[in-house]
């Protein structure tokens, strides 16, 4: 009987090593990368915000964050100054109001509007905003990336709207789930794979 249990051996091995080859093997970055992906989380002018979250609130933290920097640029205000008018100071007052309603309005309109990037196979990025009440593609972007899996990178080439090159790393990249992390800005901006359509 022992002479029968070296080939019994070898065809059990034989077989696990079939069933072990015959799995599928986990898909290449280059695989897991293709497709559709819609933004969940990113940096909003430097505060972090959730787009499945209530968008008025995170609007009114985001302009609080930037109320004194708009306040500066665009009406050249300087809280430092004590040599200002009681009515110079009215009309700040009445512009702040003004400027808060409005800014406050079109942040939480970001916020709130689902934001896709597409990558597509020959290295091209679709980028766009998609309303969801009247699906009408909004502010859509092209442009040309080249993704490194060594180095788990992506640089973005200049193109339109502006000339800037971006390089971003990948932090995390699944099947289902992508996280990025912009050097530049020193922003994290997080993204989950959806079904692929057509704008």
């Amino acid at each position: 009987m022992a002479y029968l249990r070296f080939p019994l051996l070898f065809i059990a091995l034989f077989c696990l090593l079939q069933s072990a080859g015959a799995q599928n093997p986990a898909p290449p970055p280059t695989t897991l990368l293709i497709g559709r992906w819609e933004v969940l989380s990113y940096t909003e002018q430097g505060v972090p915000v959730d787009k499945k979250q209530a968008p008025l609130p995170q609007a009114v933290a985001v302009y609080r964050h930037i109320g004194e920097e708009r306040a500066h640029i665009w009406y050249g205000y300087d809280p430092y100054d004590d040599t200002q008018s009681r009515r110079r100071t009215r009309a700040f007052e009445h512009w702040a109001e003004h400027d808060s309603t409005v800014e406050v309005a079109r942040i939480a309109q970001a916020i709130a509007m689902p934001y896709f990037a597409v990558f597509f196979a020959d290295s091209t990025l679709a980028l766009y905003n998609k309303d969801a009440a009247t699906n009408a593609v909004l502010f859509p972007e092209s442009r040309h990336y080249v993704f490194s899996p060594a180095t788990m990178s992506i640089d973005l080439i200049p193109g339109l709207p502006d000339f800037i090159k971006y390089d971003i790393q990948i932090l995390l990249l699944t099947e289902t789930r992508l996280k990025l992390f912009l050097p530049g800005t020193a922003e994290v901006v997080e993204l989950v794979k959806t079904t692929f359509t057509l704008p």
